[in-house]
């Protein structure tokens, strides 16, 4: 998943992101939810669902990539993929003021067994992430 940053209300090197998975369950028909976690040792704190990197909200327009996959074990298809959400936390730093990241376009790239790419959503509309609306879900187009 990639967005672009239009304003940052305070920076910091590490504001905690991650993406949740929806999916129809095969099995049970019903929606599950997952937590991609970090493909790669990039991140900048211990939780490997957090999939920031060090310095990712450092800068305004700026693009962000977040690299996230199914835990290991896991597999997500393609065709039972609904949505992505992405959250996007803003700690209160000093005391009293939220920090806010404004974005304006949204992007998910799936890999699929072959190693194939697929854009999943392609969208540019303003949202910020600010004041508990910490989270935002983008629906997969097929």
């Amino acid at each position: 998943m990639w967005f672009d940053i239009t304003g940052l209300s305070n920076t910091n090197s590490c504001i905690p992101s991650w993406v949740t998975a929806r999916y129809r369950d095969e099995g049970s028909g019903s929606d599950t939810w997952t937590r991609l976690v970090r493909i790669d040792n990039n991140g900048c704190d211990n939780d490997p669902e957090h999939l920031q990197k060090e310095g990712d909200f450092q800068n305004t327009w700026s693009r962000i990539n977040l690299l996230g996959g199914p835990k290991p074990g896991q597999h997500l298809f393609w065709k039972d993929l609904t949505s992505l959400t992405l959250t996007v936390t803003t700690p209160n730093t000093p005391p009293g003021r939220q920090k806010c990241v404004s974005v304006n376009k949204f992007g998910i790239w799936g890999q699929d067994t072959n190693n194939y790419w697929h854009e999943l959503v392609n969208r540019q509309f303003d949202y910020v992430f600010c004041d508990g609306r910490n989270d935002l879900e983008l629906f997969v187009e097929h």
